[in-house]
């Protein structure tokens, strides 16, 4: 399982540290039994067990819901959102 420590470590480019904060509190508050859905996470359409966050205008954090409960996925940009979505499905084959 990764940590959102993990993934924010293992991005490519810089992110901002006010969506580096978003990200840890939302990982906190989810943790602590908050839903999703007062967070502002919404589950994604193609993939149902897939939950994405806003953490800003570029970027977007997904985590995915299993019978453990919600697991951090990745973090990616706007831009690199629907290529992410291309590998979940294409694996969940």
């Amino acid at each position: 399982m990764n940590s959102t420590k993990q993934l924010i470590d293992a991005f490519q480019s810089q992110i901002p540290l006010c969506h580096l904060k978003r990200a840890l509190t939302i990982e906190k508050q989810l943790e602590s039994g908050t839903s999703y859905l007062s967070l502002g996470g919404r589950k994604i359409r193609s993939c149902p067990t897939f939950i994405r966050f806003k953490l800003g205008r570029g970027f977007r954090f997904i985590w995915h819901n299993t019978s453990d409960g919600l697991q951090p996925k990745t973090i990616t940009t706007r831009q690199g959102f629907e290529r992410i979505l291309k590998q979940i499905r294409k694996a969940s084959y």
